[in-house]
């Protein structure tokens, strides 16, 4: 528990995150009820400290993503950036973007999601079994991953692209971009590589 303390703490400071003061009072106090035996006390106070630095991880995320990508712009007010603690330490965290009301974006990054498993398990199929013309394999950053195009009644197209990493998955969905090619270039901008250096 104590190796634990210390590497909580390093990581703190060396990333210098936005939440240090509240992590560090939150280590401080897990320190504490670990020191008088209260171990309940001592996971609380250790969650809410890894809930603490994965916003502050969320935070940097977030100011690394382009404001504009292509002929959208990011939706203000939209960013989202939660650190969970629901049985596990966890990272969610969005970006809007959108032309009037012709074409939109979002992009999700989700840390220990429930469909790693099933993409993983299509990415390992051999080609020659992907029947879905709507589905294909793609390479962002040197990282593999599924594009799905989709069509909506009126015509719109869809794409949606999943990019697992590790434990967690990244996810591009665009409304209204009917070139495949401008969505992979808007997956490049995104620098999946460089925020999944710090996201897992």
């Amino acid at each position: 528990m104590k190796k634990i303390l210390i590497i909580i703490f390093v990581f703190t400071v060396a990333t210098g995150l936005h939440a240090q003061v509240d992590v560090n009072q939150k280590l401080d106090e897990a320190k504490s009820a670990y020191n008088s035996k209260d171990l309940e006390a001592t996971r609380f106070a250790l969650q809410e400290a890894l809930q603490g630095i994965n916003q502050a991880i969320g935070k940097e995320i977030l100011d690394m993503l382009p404001s504009e990508l292509g002929e959208m712009k990011k939706v203000e007010g939209q960013d989202n950036v939660t650190g969970t603690t629901i049985m596990f330490a966890g990272l969610f965290v969005s970006r809007s973007y959108e032309k009037d009301s012709t074409l939109s974006a979002n992009f999700e990054i989700m840390s220990d999601s429930p469909l790693i498993t099933s993409i993983n398990a299509f990415m390992a199929m051999p080609a020659i079994m992907v029947t879905d013309p709507n589905q294909k394999r793609i390479k962002v950053d040197n990282y593999r991953g599924m594009l799905t195009r989709s069509e909506d009644s009126d015509g719109t197209v869809n794409y949606d692209a999943q990019i697992p990493v590790g434990s967690t998955l990244f996810s591009f969905r665009t409304h209204g971009i009917s070139d495949e090619k401008n969505v992979t270039d808007m997956l490049t901008l995104l620098q999946i590589g460089k925020i999944a250096k710090i996201a897992e």
